[in-house]
């Protein structure tokens, strides 16, 4: 019983092909725990999954989406964009809203319902770049972006911006 939703990702005939051993996009890195046992959590790359689908637009989504099984019972899930942020470059907030919307909305509640959409304990967003968050010209940016609300399953999310290389950690 403890690994259910882990074997029902990985038997998966769509999501299996979107596993990956790391949550990395150009250099950009989250860790995941050493407490955390490497059969207790995956990791789906779910902007792989809809670049596969060939579509005349891609809807605009998050780079990694990590389950992790909690110590006690459940499951903890983290949504995670990364971003390497050169100094010519930014980032959109609408498009930063749209990733984590496509992600919630249509990959969890919409595409893998019965694989993906349950009760989580623990829910968290990431926005991880290589920019000090506390930088003034990215503060304004930041902070209207903290202030994005998503209702997801009776509870009310926000993005947490984080520098390289945050570390997932256990659930209780």
């Amino acid at each position: 019983m403890k690994k259910i939703m882990i074997n029902k990702i990985k038997s998966d005939e769509i999501l299996s092909q979107f596993i990956v051993d790391k949550c990395c996009e150009n250099e950009i890195c989250v860790s995941i725990d050493t407490c955390i046992n490497e059969d207790s959590y995956i990791i789906i790359k779910v902007d792989d999954y809809y670049n596969s689908l060939n579509l005349a637009k891609t809807p605009a989504s998050i780079d990694c989406l990590i389950i992790n099984k909690c110590i006690e019972n459940g499951y903890g899930l983290t949504l995670i964009e990364l971003k390497n942020i050169t100094t010519s470059q930014s980032f959109c907030n609408d498009n930063m809203r749209e990733k984590f919307e496509t992600t919630m909305y249509d990959f969890i509640k919409n595409k893998f319902q019965k694989v993906l959409d349950l009760d989580y304990k623990k829910i968290k967003l990431y926005f991880v770049s290589n920019k000090e968050i506390y930088k003034r010209d990215l503060g304004l940016k930041l902070e209207t972006l903290m202030n994005i609300r998503f209702k997801f399953n009776d509870k009310t999310l926000m993005i947490e911006p984080r520098m390289p290389t945050p570390t997932i950690k256990n659930c209780y």
